[in-house]
């Protein structure tokens, strides 16, 4: 079977439908475009829909199909003054075709976050380590407010995402087809006119301020009743999220932007660390410059732990890890859990002068 011959539906999921063979210093570009496809998908079921990105990165190898070269393009022809989002069927809120994606390489001394494992697992070795600017979505990705209701370890039974102000929408009618069918209807979401869209476990509204922009939220874990509950804790004021955390005592606010809205994209580096067992390569991906804390991506069903005083989701496949504010460490799980656990804490930033940034680095 040739490419050509593959199922459409299969063709249409590849992020780079136009790349080749090529070499692991691309990984950070096809890391950009599958970061804008996993946020195109409706938050709160992200445990079953999402994935985690370095499941499908860290086992990449050189014969892997990735990305056309680092610098390349990935998306959006043109810039935009105003920010713009779409409402996919099922309520998600996603980037407009105005974003655009790349991946510039970086000299390891001049990132600006240079996290170097000092402990690593028996029987493994450190490979290289890379880096690479790029852009992230932000204004359409990263909620203004996000809470949640955690058990007693620790898992989310559930929970609430803002997002917006964004100045335009534009509504998906057509998608990938899944069972069951989302449900969308019209509806009144505090005073406001909204559409709500029902789609399994999961509930979202989109609906414009008394200034014309638009914001979506999504409720997850709840049936519909307990979720106009909690979307009573919530109003805008301008830009700004208000929350009422009385009306809904169950939630703990995680997160809640308090300045500027977000931008459509922010710049941000990718800090790569490749490790070998003699078999098979492992990458911890460190992504700095994210405007929001880890805790913030927590999804229900998943528990927020502390490792060495820091935030740990725990994906079970993988770990996302808050080695410093702003800057989350993504990896696969190998081997002893409790080894990548120690590796994770571990990660150390080396001074810009440190021998090691060049003995390391990978040759391009």
């Amino acid at each position: 079977m040739n490419r050509n011959d593959l199922p459409s539906a299969l063709l249409a999921a590849n992020p780079a439908p136009d790349a080749e063979p090529g070499d692991a210093e691309r990984l950070a570009a096809i890391r950009a475009a599958v970061d804008h496809r996993r946020h195109s998908v409706a938050v709160s079921s992200a445990p079953r829909r999402h994935g985690r990105r370095l499941a499908v990165l860290a086992g990449l190898t050189t014969a892997a199909v990735v990305v056309t070269v680092a610098g390349t393009r990935l998306w959006s022809p043109e810039p935009d003054p105003l920010i713009s989002a779409a409402i996919a069927m099922d309520g998600s809120l996603s980037c407009g075709s105005t974003i655009e994606g790349y991946a510039d390489p970086i000299r390891p001394d001049k990132a600006r976050v240079r996290l170097f494992p000092t402990v690593i697992p028996d029987g493994w070795r450190l490979v290289n380590v890379f880096a690479r600017s790029s852009t992230w979505p932000a204004a359409c990705t990263v909620p203004s407010l996000m809470a949640a209701d955690l058990d007693e370890e620790g898992v989310m039974r559930g929970g609430l995402w803002v997002n917006g102000p964004v100045d335009r929408i534009s509504y998906e009618e057509d998608g990938v087809e899944v069972n069951p069918k989302p449900v969308r209807s019209d509806d009144t979401l505090n005073g406001r006119p909204a559409v709500r869209y029902e789609w399994r476990d999961s509930i979202s509204w989109v609906w414009p301020d008394e200034r014309g922009k638009y914001w979506q939220a999504t409720v997850s874990g709840y049936p519909l009743d307990q979720a106009r509950k909690i979307m009573s804790a919530v109003r805008t004021d301008g830009d700004q999220v208000v929350w009422s955390g009385e009306q809904a005592p169950r939630l703990r606010v995680l997160h809640q932007r308090t300045g500027p809205r977000y931008p459509a994209e922010t710049p941000t580096e990718d800090w790569y660390i490749t490790l070998t067992d003699g078999h098979g390569d492992w990458i911890v991906n460190v992504r700095s410059g994210r405007l929001e804390p880890l805790a913030a991506d927590l999804k229900t069903g998943l528990r927020l732990e502390s490792l060495n005083g820091h935030p740990l989701i725990n994906w079970k496949s993988s770990l996302s890890y808050e080695a410093q504010p702003g800057s989350w460490a993504d990896t696969e799980v190998h081997g002893d859990p409790a080894a990548v656990r120690a590796l994770l804490a571990g990660l150390r930033q080396l001074p810009a002068d440190d021998p090691r940034l060049d003995e390391y680095a990978m040759k391009e």
